[in-house]
């Protein structure tokens, strides 16, 4: 290619996409990559500050044999991230920017996102991994920095890859929620439940609706029995709420423990709402204690992982202790 002034450009192939910003008005591309440029072009590309542009000439193929173009690079990128769970934007100023085709949960392997970006002049940019999307939403964005990049950087782009998409997005599956209301204040009608509508409000966006509700008084049996009623009714997942902190009169957390198969965690590096349980029974069923500092702050911990919970993403004991990086919400 060639950087020629666009007074000489006429008849000649552009290289790269022209940008026109308006600010608050427009931004688009009135000339693209590969338009045969026009005598009355000449205006329009000075009124956009470009006196000089770059145009093809003979024996470019051959010279350029071991570089792609930006457009190419942003196609190419694009195939690391591309399965059914999102779609593309049309190539533009060497970006493609890709989309959620249903509502869930964005999932990045950061791990290899971070190793493609550390390549050299490509890059992928994406939201945070673990959030909660909705379809259409802007997931992404590829392009790589200069005009025509070496092809090696995208072949070792594609030896991390491997066939596996970089992210995805997880459907939202559990939709059945049990909830079981502890305390005795609530059980005997000294106050009403506060939690159940909260919850309906918070969990109402992943799709998700109460099915089966018990209140019951502090007592651990009992919020056993409870938990094994709602699960009964259908639920697949179970919150439970009230007695979350380390009172002795608090026997919320003991229950969880011994109705489930497996304790992730007693407490999370996030505040407000630190003080959460969260547990897998023996066919999968996750069972969460929240606790009080849901009903009077948001976000909060159980913000925090909902999107998890509802796209069955399993947590583990090393995702919580991450959570502490960030977690002050």
């Amino acid at each position: 290619m060639k950087k020629v002034a666009v007074e000489e450009a006429v008849g000649q192939v552009l290289c790269h996409d022209i940008a026109r910003i308006v600010i608050g008005e427009v931004k688009d591309t009135p000339f693209r990559r590969g338009h045969v440029i026009r005598e009355e072009d000449i205006p329009a590309l000075l009124a956009l500050g470009k006196e000089h542009i770059f145009v093809q000439e003979p024996g470019d193929e051959k010279v350029l044999a071991d570089t792609l173009h930006e457009e190419d690079v942003a196609v190419g990128l694009y195939a690391l991230l591309d399965n059914d769970s999102i779609y593309a934007s049309e190539v533009r100023e060497g970006k493609i920017e890709a989309f959620a085709t249903w509502d869930g949960m964005l999932k990045i392997d950061v791990a290899r996102l971070q190793a493609v970006n550390s390549i050299g002049d490509l890059t992928i940019v994406t939201k945070f991994t673990n959030t909660a999307v909705k379809r259409g939403d802007k997931l992404a964005g590829m392009r790589c920095i200069p005009l025509w990049l070496p092809k090696v950087q995208l072949e070792q782009a594609k030896a991390i890859w491997q066939g596996q998409p970089l992210l995805t997005v997880k459907p939202f599956v559990r939709k059945r929620i049990g909830l079981v209301t502890t305390g005795s204040e609530v059980a005997r009608g000294r106050i009403q439940d506060a939690f159940r509508p909260i919850i309906e409000e918070r969990t109402e966006p992943f799709g998700m609706k109460i099915v089966a509700h018990e209140i019951v008084i502090d007592d651990t049996d009992k919020i056993m029995a409870a938990i094994k009623s709602v699960k009964d009714a259908g639920a697949d997942i179970i919150f439970c709420t009230g007695g979350m902190s380390v009172d002795p009169d608090d026997l919320t957390p003991g229950a969880i423990a011994k109705s489930a198969a497996h304790v992730v965690t007693y407490g999370l590096p996030v505040l407000p709402g630190s003080m959460v349980c969260i547990a897998y029974m023996s066919d999968g069923t996750p069972l969460v204690g929240l606790p009080g500092g849901v009903l009077f702050s948001k976000p909060t911990a159980f913000d925090v992982f909902l999107p998890r919970l509802a796209s069955d993403d399993p947590i583990t004991k090393a995702d919580c202790i991450a959570l502490g990086h960030g977690g002050l919400q």
